[in-house]
């Protein structure tokens, strides 16, 4: 018996050893075909895991990679101003790492162990598909060109420079930049010229004067653009003892801040064009950004006194900035009679005056419990001032009255960014704050007012804008429980998620995948507050700008709204931009209940099979998706 039992025991480790044995001559013969097959370019590795020989096999891949696109690549090193100056330089080696270290999401494996050397492990990929790259970044150059000639026809020069650098940056990744051309408006545009010339040209409308100068050392200052006060930019400047944080304007307003003992005079700042900080949002964008200097404009730097003499105020600047602090509530419903609007006028008037002393310890009760933590929450997202003098206005939303229009700018110790926000305070029955949030820019509010027409009515179209406030503040504050209570419990939700450095893949072998930015899942409600809460927990700060918006009503479900959204989403440690979609329940105008969110990085053509690239629509989520 015992020599039976030896010999079932040896018969099967024969078998395990043949079948071994047969799979690793079937993957070694697979192998060897596609080696042989001019249509695969291919890396090997050796390890002693397949994640070693992966890791090994890949770097082999990216160094054929970029010697097969290097070989075909076309790019002037150099580039000349109008004037003949040395602009930029580009090193082409940088531009391939972003090719081989950015973009290989659709390579395959094969790999065996060969007994002597561990596990061999095959990455290959089809040739054809270094076209389909090209192809990829193209589209993304074109997107952003699309965007910032939105973003400039709607005065927000921030967008419009962000959007046009990024294009030209990325341009500069194609086999052949200096021969794209793409239709704007009509007419083709060779896009490594006019680009330039776009840029130059919107910062040569930029002006910016002294609107006030208060006596805590603080200096608003009106930015405009083409004589109108520019709805959104960003700039730097030298406060007296070191640059500045990038300050960000909202709807012309801006501000400076001084130390105590230093008395400012002229004033040099410099306009944002290259937004190499927010890049992060793309990798590939942000790997050429690292070796690509991209073109500086004379034009940016403005500078606003003179020399040896205090800075004093413009009179029209002051008249527009006091306008524009009061422009949010000028659009919408009919405000309150005055005589109503006392008591709710007096109540603010005196927690402004504790932003003003930088208190930040107004009467509690003017608040409800909640309320008053919303508050602490608000000061505590940065150390808060008041920009210009508020002129709030007030508004009947159900039984409810909105205060619109208080101007603060938001600095953090810990972040290179300075905010202005819209600050809007929302009154219960018993005239108690019991909630605070951030108000949309001018041209946010202006997309919304001027779509529907009479049809759906100036109430409902400033319920959309108070939701979308409360959207945006709920993150800025991180009110879990509130985005808890805006989703409903069995909302479609799709959510990205960008890969910050190698990840692990599934399959027969745990290899690598480099160029995957993003990673797409379908969430239920709890999975996807889980994964918020963490984000929160994490973070310093979270601060949601949309770029580009668009609402449409629903054929069906009285009245219910799809919302695309250009977003920039920032944090202490993440960031990233695309486009997200919001299918929300807006029948109750104080419980809004968010049925579908989706979110994606870049347009994609297989979203709209029948829209042209032209098209605001193209390649994202609508209302039309899911009717």
């Amino acid at each position: 018996m015992i020599w039976k039992l030896r010999f079932v025991i040896v018969s099967m480790a024969f078998l395990c050893a043949l079948q071994a044995w047969g799979k690793a001559s079937e993957a070694e013969h697979k192998a060897l075909l596609i080696k042989n097959d001019p249509e695969y370019i291919f890396g090997e590795g050796w390890g002693d895991t397949p994640g070693d020989a992966d890791k090994n096999a890949l770097l082999n891949l990216l160094s054929k990679i970029g010697t097969t696109v290097e070989s075909s690549f076309t790019l002037d090193e150099r580039e000349v101003t109008e004037n003949g100056e040395l602009d930029s330089r580009t090193d082409v080696k940088s531009v391939m790492n972003t090719y081989s270290q950015a973009t290989l999401n659709n390579t395959e494996t094969c790999y065996y162990n060969d007994g002597n050397n561990g596990y061999y492990l095959l990455r290959y990929m089809k040739r054809s598909e270094l076209d389909n790259i090209f192809a990829r970044r193209l589209d993304r150059v074109e997107d952003y060109v699309r965007t910032a000639v939105r973003s400039e026809e709607k005065g927000r020069v921030d967008d419009a420079l962000r959007f046009y650098n990024w294009a030209y940056v990325l341009l500069h990744s194609l086999q052949y930049p200096s021969q794209v051309r793409m239709k704007v408006a009509g007419e083709e545009r060779l896009l490594v010229n006019w680009i330039p010339r776009q840029m130059r040209e919107i910062l040569e409308h930029v002006d910016v004067k002294v609107a006030e100068v208060k006596e805590n050392n603080e200096i608003d200052v009106l930015f405009t653009y083409k004589g109108v006060p520019a709805e959104g930019l960003d700039f730097t400047y030298w406060n007296g003892k070191i640059n500045s944080p990038l300050h960000r304007v909202k709807d012309g307003m801006g501000q400076l801040s001084f130390p105590p003992d230093f008395k400012p005079q002229e004033v040099v700042l410099s306009v944002e064009t290259k937004y190499d900080d927010s890049a992060v949002s793309d990798k590939e964008l942000e790997m050429m950004m690292r070796g690509f200097k991209s073109p500086t404009f004379p034009s940016a730097r403005k500078v606003v006194g003179v020399a040896g003499k205090a800075l004093k105020e413009d009179k029209g600047a002051r008249k527009e900035l006091a306008a524009q602090v009061s422009m949010g509530k000028r659009e919408g419903v009919t405000p309150l009679p005055k005589g109503e609007c006392k008591e709710y006028d007096r109540i603010v008037r005196d927690v402004l005056s504790s932003v003003s002393a930088r208190r930040y310890k107004p009467e509690a009760s003017h608040f409800t419990p909640e309320g008053l933590e919303m508050f602490d929450r608000l000061l505590g997202y940065g150390s808060a001032s008041l920009v210009g003098t508020p002129d709030p206005g007030y508004y009947p939303f159900g039984d409810k009255v909105v205060c619109r229009s208080v101007p603060m700018q938001f600095r953090f110790k810990n972040n290179r960014r300075t905010f202005i926000e819209d600050v809007t305070f929302t009154f219960n029955s018993d005239k108690k704050i019991e909630s605070v949030a951030f108000g949309l820019g001018g041209a946010a509010r202006r997309d919304i007012f001027s779509q529907g027409g009479d049809v759906w009515g100036d109430s409902i179209k400033m319920v959309i804008v108070t939701f979308l406030e409360n959207y945006k503040t709920a993150f800025a504050l991180k009110r879990l429980d509130y985005i808890k209570g805006i989703f409903d419990e069995d909302a479609y939700i799709i959510v990205g998620h960008k890969l910050k450095k190698l990840q692990g893949v599934g399959g027969d072998a745990p290899g690598l995948s480099m160029g995957t930015q993003y990673v797409f899942q379908q969430k239920t409600k709890g999975e996807y507050m889980a994964q918020l809460e963490k984000c929160f927990a994490s973070n310093e700060f979270v601060n949601i700008n949309f770029a580009d918006n668009d609402v449409q009503k629903a054929a069906f479900g009285g009245n219910t709204f799809g919302i695309q959204i250009k977003q920039d989403y920032h944090s202490e440690h993440y960031g990233d931009q695309g486009y997200l979609f919001l299918f929300v329940d807006l029948n109750e105008a104080d419980r809004p209940i968010i049925k579908i969110r989706t979110w994606q990085p870049e347009r994609n053509a297989d979203i709209t099979p029948m829209i042209p690239k032209s098209s605001r629509d193209y390649g994202i989520y609508g209302v039309y998706s899911f009717q």
